[in-house]
């Protein structure tokens, strides 16, 4: 049996709707074998720790009083030096390092660490959660990593951890 279409009034106009997409597309055929290079690399964290260690680092920053409270901003540039800069990355490797130091999490986890002290050594006061965004970037001397950092800083007990609340007012009670 074949179905028709309803019949109309010819005063009744037919609404479509647009079309959202692309729509529809011929396909072509599916190739057998589908090939890809994919170069893997491994790194150690004992490597990266030692390379970090004879790094030469450099900060700059400051706190600033802002509406919602006191801030410390400030970056540090940490430079991996090349071997034939007195340093540890091997001057032939030098753009694959660079290449791998901006993707391997513990190489980044490392320069962020070491821009987290810079910032406490400067803060007025201890400082919160910190906030980083990573840089790196090949150099004449190494590689240079910059990290710009951005943290709360707390003033008085604000800054203990919640244990340390806990233990200081028992403390305080037993005195009275």
């Amino acid at each position: 049996m074949l179905r028709s279409a309803p019949e109309r009034s010819p005063g009744c106009a037919v609404r479509r709707k647009a079309l959202r997409g692309p729509g529809l597309k011929k396909t072509r055929a599916v190739s057998l074998i589908h090939a890809r290079t994919l170069e893997l690399l491994q790194s150690t964290d004992y490597g990266w720790r030692e390379l970090f260690e004879t790094a030469d680092v450099m900060s700059e920053g400051a706190t600033r009083s802002e509406p919602d409270g006191k801030k410390y901003y400030g970056s540090t540039s940490v430079l991996l030096p090349l071997v034939s800069k007195g340093g540890r990355v091997p001057d032939a490797q030098a753009d694959a390092v660079a290449s791998v130091v901006a993707r391997d999490p513990h190489a980044r986890l490392r320069a962020v660490r070491i821009a987290c002290v810079e910032a406490q050594v400067r803060s007025t006061a201890p400082i919160g959660r910190v906030r980083a965004e990573l840089f790196v970037r090949r150099d004449s001397r190494g590689i240079r990593v910059d990290v710009e950092v951005e943290a709360n800083v707390f003033e008085g007990h604000e800054a203990r951890r919640p244990h340390e609340l806990a233990t200081a007012g028992k403390r305080s009670s037993r005195a009275s």
